[in-house]
């Protein structure tokens, strides 16, 4: 059996997963519940994990890798009110799911066969790491989809930019003093790369406003995207577009 008061927690994680995997294999074991999936696409990586010591209770006969339909449990956490305790029960088949405050609710998800082996996450060293405001990005994404369907992200010594160009016209947004820029080489070179708006927009949209997101960034290469859910991380790789 498998408990958890934190509902926004699996709520917003699986919401951000959903975005782009229809269906996964989630591992549970001795370190928590995990998953690492590409979309069908092959754009986006998702990797996450939340952690044994953030459930109420969490007891497994031994590991198991359950493969779901992750469209269908988005659906069932989203009738899930912020009251509820949620409370898990694997079985050979299906899993099943209650919701319990004043009403107690049971749901039942088959458990289905997802094809692929175990997914390794990309050995790529970043040449930049960019630390900025949440809500400041996903605002000037907003901005950028107004002429375009990709944006170009840029550091240039310690400043961050981002462009988004299209027939009818083209917007840049300069991060100025909003977002702090590392170089992993000490030395503080350009770096430019261009990325789906749709599919950045869609990884970022569950970060909230306040919270700080993480873009590691290497010229014309795949980029990382990381930022908390309560008290996980969640991380995603994004491939690049040719400039």
């Amino acid at each position: 059996m498998i408990q958890l008061k934190d509902l926004e927690l699996l709520q917003k994680s699986v919401r951000a997963i959903s975005n782009f995997i229809t269906e996964g294999n989630f591992r549970f074991n001795e370190k928590g519940i995990s998953i690492k999936a590409i979309d069908p696409s092959q754009i986006v990586m998702v990797d996450y994990c939340i952690p044994k010591n953030l459930f109420e209770k969490f007891e497994i006969e031994e590991p198991t890798l359950a493969g779901l339909d992750v469209e269908e449990l988005n659906k069932v956490l989203k009738r899930g009110f912020s009251q509820d305790l949620l409370e898990m029960h694997l079985e050979d088949s299906q899993i099943t799911l209650i919701l319990e405050s004043d009403v107690k609710r049971e749901f039942k998800l088959s458990l289905i066969d997802v094809p692929g082996e175990d997914i390794e996450l990309p050995k790529q060293e970043f040449d930049a790491v960019v630390e900025i405001n949440a809500g400041i990005l996903q605002e000037s994404l907003k901005d950028a989809s107004v002429f375009g369907s990709s944006v170009v992200l840029k550091v240039n010594g310690t400043d961050f930019s981002l462009e988004g160009k299209g027939p009818q016209g083209s917007l840049q947004m300069d991060a100025k003093t909003k977002a702090k820029v590392k170089h992993n080489s000490g030395k503080n070179q350009e770096i430019v790369s261009k990325y789906s708006l749709s599919f950045l927009e869609n990884i970022v949209r569950e970060a909230s406003s306040e919270k700080i997101i993480l873009l590691e960034l290497k010229n014309e290469a795949p980029m990382k995207i990381s930022y908390d859910i309560s008290k996980t991380r969640i991380q995603f790789y994004l491939a690049h577009m040719l400039l």
